[in-house]
């Protein structure tokens, strides 16, 4: 039970890689404030995995296909909540 409960903080402390990309790559170009305001231009989870390559290509961040997946799946369970395909 001990060594269950010594991997506890490891796992809460270890950051979503999706997180640490958007610090890394989105905010260079914005705040976190563009995925919460009320005249968004992404509605559903289609256009925000659109909206995350055409980003992605605009700013030259040159992230692979997983970093994009991970990029969409934590913008999407922390701000959007569509349903996912």
């Amino acid at each position: 039970m001990f060594a269950t409960l010594s991997l506890v903080p490891a796992a809460q402390a270890a950051e979503d890689p999706g997180k640490a990309l958007v610090d890394k790559h989105c905010q260079r170009c914005h705040d976190n404030s563009i995925f919460t305001r009320s005249d968004s231009i992404i509605h559903a989870y289609s256009e925000l995995q659109a909206r995350v390559e055409f980003c992605d290509n605009a700013a030259q961040a040159h992230m692979s296909e997983a970093q994009i997946r991970q990029v969409i799946e934590y913008l999407n369970d922390t701000y959007y909540k569509f349903p996912k395909p």
